[in-house]
């Protein structure tokens, strides 16, 4: 059994207050009465658990120094496919400027490659993405994230009265994929309008600048009503609307590669939901009889008519059903399963080695300093 093991957790924020520590690895210890502790890289470990945002250049000076200790690597956004050059300077340079990296990578994605490749154990969260970390490293699961206990099945009334009401929930560096999707939601304002459920602002440029979700719904030509997100009050107000819509833009190769979060957490909740066809959604959707994904504007505006056009009947049967699929394969017991054996599989793997890290700049390159960071290490 694995609760012997000494396991150090890093955390998104450091209450467990971010919805991936809700919904992941310390949702799992409680309710398996495994014992963790927020990972501190002055102490020893027996398995350390990463998520992709942390300090990794921190932990990779750990590894070295604790060959022994096996870590899981999480990576349940689609990270790996961001290259533009923002993410190139800024989650590069940046995140050792502002102190969120003790080393300096002009390519965070390198650092992300390291990582996926050391790791003993990779978690993501869709078959795509496990395909493409394969490349680096064979040991990779596909964990979604526990939704079960926050999205409430709490729908009985399917019938439309008045626009039907469209939602749309998540957070808001996500909604500039809407104006993608302005001649469609013109098409269909004459009877929906939309609600969003989100926070009142998101960050632009890392923490530094944010920017209003007003100044988006404001640019869409459909009737539009802003929620803040309430974890106490969201179940029951997405019980009073008609249909969920995830509409994504294929041209954002990372927004295009999100997991199927969002779309179970609908059917959890008892939503007939329209989405894009991404690759996680029609992984999931070949699984279901229902056509509901939509890869054109055309496709996306017929398939609104024909959800405003069905009968109440017809609505609460094909959220019904959605719902028992995603209770059968994406229950709580169910994520439970997939962390035991990662755990009980854990202690077969023989624990990997850091790479030598070798410098392609010096901090002085950048500070206009000699040298590296405090003899420390060297790195690329």
């Amino acid at each position: 059994m694995f609760k012997h093991l000494r396991i150090g957790y890093v955390p998104y924020n450091s209450d467990l207050s971010h919805p991936d520590d809700r919904r992941r690895f310390p949702f799992f210890a409680e309710r398996n009465d495994v014992h963790f502790e927020v990972a501190d890289s002055r102490k020893s470990y027996d398995v350390v658990l990463l998520p992709a945002p942390a300090n990794l250049s921190q932990w990779l000076l750990y590894k070295k120094r604790n060959p022994h200790t096996r870590f899981i690597f999480e990576m349940v956004d689609s990270l790996i496919y961001q290259s533009d050059t923002f993410n190139t300077l800024f989650k590069g340079i940046g995140r050792f400027v502002i102190g969120k990296e003790s080393l300096p990578y002009l390519d965070h994605k390198n650092l992300l490659i390291k990582w996926l490749k050391i790791a003993d154990v990779v978690v993501c969260s869709s078959p795509k993405i496990k395909k493409e970390i394969e490349k680096w490293n064979t040991n990779v699961l596909v964990s979604l994230d526990y939704l079960e206990h926050e999205y409430k099945f709490l729908k009985k009334d399917y019938s439309i009265k008045g626009k039907m009401k469209l939602l749309w929930e998540g957070q808001g560096v996500v909604l500039p994929h809407f104006l993608h999707f302005k001649n469609m939601f013109k098409q269909v304002s004459s009877f929906c309008e939309i609600h969003v459920v989100t926070s009142e602002s998101y960050p632009l440029f890392g923490q530094f600048v944010k920017k209003n979700v007003s100044t988006i719904l404001n640019q869409l030509p459909i009737e539009t009503h802003f929620h803040k997100w309430s974890l106490n009050s969201n179940s029951t107000l997405f019980s009073q609307l008609d249909c969920g819509v995830i509409p994504l833009n294929k041209d954002d190769i990372y927004g295009w590669h999100k997991p199927a979060n969002k779309l179970i957490s609908f059917w959890f909740s008892g939503l007939p939901t329209l989405a894009s066809n991404t690759p996680a959604y029609t992984d999931i959707a070949n699984n279901t009889d229902n056509n509901l994904l939509c890869s054109t504007e055309e496709e996306w505006v017929a398939k609104i008519h024909q959800m405003r056009e069905m009968r109440a009947e017809e609505r609460e049967y094909l959220a019904r059903k959605n719902f028992n699929f995603a209770h059968a394969l994406y229950s709580n017991e169910a994520h439970d399963m997939l962390w035991i054996n990662l755990f009980e599989n854990l202690n077969a793997i023989q624990p990997k080695k850091a790479e030598v890290l070798r410098p392609n700049f010096s901090i002085g390159s950048v500070f206009g300093k000699k040298g590296n960071l405090a003899g420390e290490a060297s790195f690329g």
